[in-house]
């Protein structure tokens, strides 16, 4: 075994006063990365597994000539929740026998059958089976022709010739039963993860960073005393890339059976139309070895980059030369990712709009040291105490160290500023409940009015029926229950289910309400990569400042004094950078929005709120894990 393989295996092993600590911390965020990352990955497959058992019924890759047969989809109500149906009729009973069935169907429904999800068949009761005309479903809709277990659908067998199978309704024509459409709901979600990652990829890396920065300083001085005693440049890369690599994989392994042990709890997540089945969840193989590789290499990566001073300086690093100081050039960089922003839009490409994000994150990623660097040293100016001035003097000397615990906090408030402006609620709730509204055809008007007033007469139920502009209203004073309306008028209209205007918002809300809970998850994400670097940052610092620490304490520095100039130093960047980036991603969103903000009422500001307590919460939550370690590092 190569030497420096062998020493740097002792040192995991053997990691000297503080290194099991520092151990630790690295290990717990790099297992939180791996499990972020193992859930970005298995949820955007498992939206594309859920497009796949589906995707069939939106598809439309034939003709009237050569489909096997034609499908259209029907807003349906059912116990007042909103219900898919699909109107399914074969055109080709040779080509139909000779392919395998519609994902979760035994057969292609023959005219009359009504197969139905599982969630349907618990809301089964008599008005149903008088819409369809069978007293039961003919069967339920497996596992394997459904996107989620909660989902709402029924597929109804028809002849060819039903009204609303013909051309002019714009039905879909198949070729398989097997399409490969992707839903629009679906789709827009993929896009929705996609814009998240570009989000949240900058807080990742950020906390891939911190886990393989945490006692920088303390690797520095011993990496750079072996550089000294003549090791080379090589073999003291080789030594912390070894070290790193085997942290890094304790924390990927962690990191997986910690996304297995949850991943029930995520299959809980109603998105998409419903919960999860735990199989879309569950990992492959391939990507247990992504991650197994892709962790430890960018922790490896990460540890390597930071220790770029001690393999060119050693002589530098052992006699604490100030590093150099930060330029304002990196100002101009937070022009181009609102640049970008504006121009592109909202209407614009996804992957220009990723981009155009990510360089607004790495903007406030690069200019955030500079900003510590200020706020340092206006305090060292300015200082009236012991405490600010220590604090100030710090944060001058070190703005990347200083930053570097608190960088994935302040990049979650460039994201909880941005997607404060999209937060919609869903429908405003507007739609009348009583007013049933129809639309007929051309010239049907007349033909659609008598047969309601006829089907509401038979049905004993008495209501008001009008027209206007060829729209049918039907209105029925008092309490009528309403699915023993639509009963009564379910084929009144070939195509179309009775529906007032709120139930109608009930189905479109659908697609508002999973960007609202997407808005959230990705803050969930954001806020869990800002905790655990925050924690690691902290334990990082404290063993950091060990030297410094001892040495004032030696000359006389209360502890209570280095504890407050270490706790404030740790805040000063979260306010006084944080805030700012706050603002910073609103203005993003703005820009990009148009001028436009989605959010209603008061959710964006709670939203703005919540990320600052939040933020103050996990710095002082991490500096009280962080004194005991530093109060027992200074001792000597």
């Amino acid at each position: 075994m190569n030497p420096m393989t062998d020493l740097g295996l002792r040192f995991v092993r053997r990691p000297g006063p503080g290194g099991r600590a520092a151990n630790l911390a690295a290990l717990g965020a790099t297992a939180v990365v791996a499990m972020l990352v193992t859930f970005l990955i298995a949820g955007t497959l498992g939206l594309t597994h859920r497009a796949d058992r589906i995707g069939w019924r939106t598809t439309n890759d034939a003709d009237q000539k050569t489909a096997v047969g034609v499908v259209h989809e029907v807003k349906d109500m059912v116990d007042g929740k909103p219900v898919l149906r699909y109107d399914l009729a074969v055109t080709n009973d040779q080509r139909n026998a000779q392919l395998p069935p519609p994902p979760g169907l035994p057969h292609a429904p023959k005219p009359g059958e009504v197969f139905v999800s599982p969630a349907v068949a618990k809301l089964w009761a008599d008005d149903l089976s008088k819409r369809f005309g069978v007293p039961k479903p003919t069967g339920v809709i497996s596992s394997a022709g459904l996107s989620s277990p909660d989902e709402l659908v029924i597929i109804r067998g028809a002849t060819p010739d039903m009204a609303g199978l013909s051309a002019k309704y714009d039905p879909n024509y198949l070729s398989t039963w097997h399409g490969t459409a992707m839903p629009d709901r679906i789709a827009v979600l993929l896009a929705l993860v996609a814009f998240g990652v570009a989000l949240v990829l900058f807080p990742l890396l950020s906390l891939v960073g911190q886990a393989a920065g945490v006692a920088a300083k303390r690797r520095e001085r011993r990496l750079a005393a072996l550089r000294l005693a003549g090791a080379t440049r090589s073999q003291v890369l080789r030594l912390s890339a070894v070290e790193q690599a085997v942290i890094g994989l304790a924390g990927a392994v962690a990191g997986l059976i910690g996304y297995t042990v949850i991943s029930p709890l995520i299959a809980r997540i109603p998105i998409g139309g419903g919960h999860w089945y735990l199989h879309d969840l569950t990992v492959s193989w391939w990507v247990v070895l992504v991650v197994l590789v892709a962790v430890p290499a960018l922790s490896v990566l990460s540890a390597l980059i930071g220790l770029g001073r001690v393999s060119i300086t050693p002589l530098g690093v052992m006699r604490g030369q100030t590093r150099k100081a930060t330029s304002a050039l990196r100002l101009g960089l937070l022009v181009v990712g609102p640049v970008m922003l504006g121009i592109v839009g909202t209407g614009g490409a996804l992957l220009p709009i990723v981009i155009g994000v990510g360089f607004a994150a790495l903007a406030v990623r690069i200019v955030g040291p500079f900003a510590v660097q200020l706020i340092g040293k206006f305090l060292a100016r300015t200082a009236r105490g012991p405490v600010v001035l220590l604090a100030g003097r710090r944060l001058a000397d070190d703005p990347k160290g200083a930053f570097r615990p608190v960088a994935a906090l302040v990049l979650s408030g460039f994201v909880t500023g941005f997607l404060a402006l999209f937060m919609p609620y869903g429908m405003n709730g507007d739609g009348a409940q009583t007013a049933i509204h129809i639309s007929p055809d051309q010239g049907q008007t007349v033909a659609v009015v008598k047969a309601a007033q006829d089907k509401l007469a038979a049905a004993g139920i008495k209501g008001e029926v009008t027209t206007q502009n060829q729209e049918i209203t039907i209105v029925v004073p008092g309490t009528a229950d309403r699915e023993k309306i639509r009963t009564a008028l379910y084929n009144v209209v070939p195509d179309v289910v009775p529906l007032t205007d709120a139930e109608k918002d009930k189905h479109e809300a659908g697609m508002l309400l999973d960007i609202r809970l997407g808005v959230a998850l990705l803050l969930g994400l954001v806020f869990i990569t800002g905790a655990a670097s925050t924690a690691a940052g902290a334990v990082g610092t404290a063993l950091d400042q060990a030297a410094p620490a001892k040495a004032l304490r030696r000359s006389g520095v209360p502890l209570k004094v280095i504890e407050r100039s270490a706790r404030l130093a740790a805040v000063v960047p979260v306010i006084g950078v944080g805030l700012p980036v706050v603002g910073f991603g609103a203005f993003c969103g703005l820009v990009f929005s148009g001028g436009h903000i989605l959010t209603e009422g008061s959710s964006g500001v709670l939203l703005l709120f919540g990320q600052v307590v939040v933020g103050l919460v996990l710095v002082a939550v991490a500096g009280a894990a962080g004194a005991p370690v530093l109060r027992k590092a200074s001792v000597g």
